[in-house]
């Protein structure tokens, strides 16, 4: 019998990654998204739906209100939380970054806590942000680990990474208080092929702006969306899985050499020179792997293969030389 798996925010870059191998895996997908009214942003996940042997259902649902997910998690085996916001440009942190983070990870454990006789694991999809400081470094003096938490950014500092942050330590809190077996992803920046037509992923938009030769703000510490879909769905198929996973590669990775792949695949197109980054290790991604068995792809196939699907799909507009 067909597992049963929960996706919050089942539109979004990572979320659409995730349904995508559970559907490969034939697992019975409810896929959460805030209208049904709007098909056109679901429409990539119903074809997903009846290409791949799994099936997939969506639900309505509200990251801000009480109960709204109690319906889709009950019976449910596993919950992948991923929705939360990533704006670029934010006018009220609170309103637009620490709420729906907060309280909707709230909302979506407590559902779980709800139907703990079925539901086997959570897993939420945290980030880098949670782990990071800028300031006073990892504690261990060298790389960050998943023993290191953010306590630096606040309302007023960083207030994405305080988010991401005070969400985590939310699903932590009512886990443990309620006995509910949870895992954490903490990715880096994510990039890789886009299955939808949508742009509004931060993510999508830079790469775009990079594709298109007009800018070359991207993140140097990254990850493929393929691996963050894969060490989801790890997290609940190895038994042995507990705690934070850092999901990324482990060196900074420079748009330099971005540029360089991007210009030998797509030789008739202009993109930004790029700049060197510190080709050194940041963090330990060595937990991902040897507890999960996480094997991360090369990022010269990350930036290939999301290139390719911006361009096919008419996202991206390269310029020619």
């Amino acid at each position: 019998m067909a597992f049963t798996a929960v996706v919050t925010g089942a539109t979004g870059f990572v979320a659409t990654e995730i349904c995508r191998q559970l559907l490969e895996k034939g697992y019975n997908v409810r896929g959460t998204v805030r209208s049904l009214a709007s098909k056109e942003k679901y429409s990539h996940l119903q074809a997903l739906g009846e290409a791949l042997p799994g099936v997939l259902t969506l639900h309505e649902a509200d990251l801000l209100a009480e109960g709204s997910f109690d319906d889709v998690v009950k019976g449910a085996d596993f919950v992948f939380h991923t929705a939360s916001p990533f704006i670029r440009e934010v006018h009220d942190p609170q309103k637009d970054l620490v709420d729906p983070a907060v309280k909707g990870t709230r909302n979506v454990v407590q559902a779980a806590v709800k139907s703990k006789d079925t539901v086997k694991r959570i897993v939420v999809t945290s980030s880098f942000a949670a782990v990071v400081k800028s300031q006073k470094g990892p504690q261990n003096g060298s790389l960050f680990t998943e023993e290191d938490w953010n306590d630096e950014s606040s309302l007023d500092d960083q207030p994405y990474r305080f988010s991401k942050t005070e969400a985590e330590k939310e699903a932590w809190a009512i886990s443990k208080r309620e006995g509910l077996d949870l895992v954490t992803i903490n990715p880096t920046f994510v990039l890789g092929p886009v299955v939808s037509s949508r742009t509004d992923a931060t993510s999508i938009i830079l790469f775009k702006d990079f594709v298109e030769n007009k800018g070359a703000d991207i993140i140097p510490w990254q990850v493929d969306v393929r691996d963050i879909g894969r060490a989801h769905v790890l997290a609940v198929e190895v038994p042995t899985a507990s705690g934070r996973y850092i999901v990324s590669h482990d060196s900074t990775l420079s748009t330099k050499y971005i540029s360089e792949v991007l210009s030998e695949r797509f030789p008739q197109y202009q993109f930004p020179s790029g700049e060197d980054a510190p080709a050194k290790q940041v963090l330990d991604n060595s937990k991902v792997q040897k507890e999960l068995g996480l094997q991360l792809l090369p990022a010269k196939f990350t930036y290939i293969d999301m290139a390719t699907t911006l361009i096919q799909k008419g996202i991206a507009k390269p310029v020619a030389k």
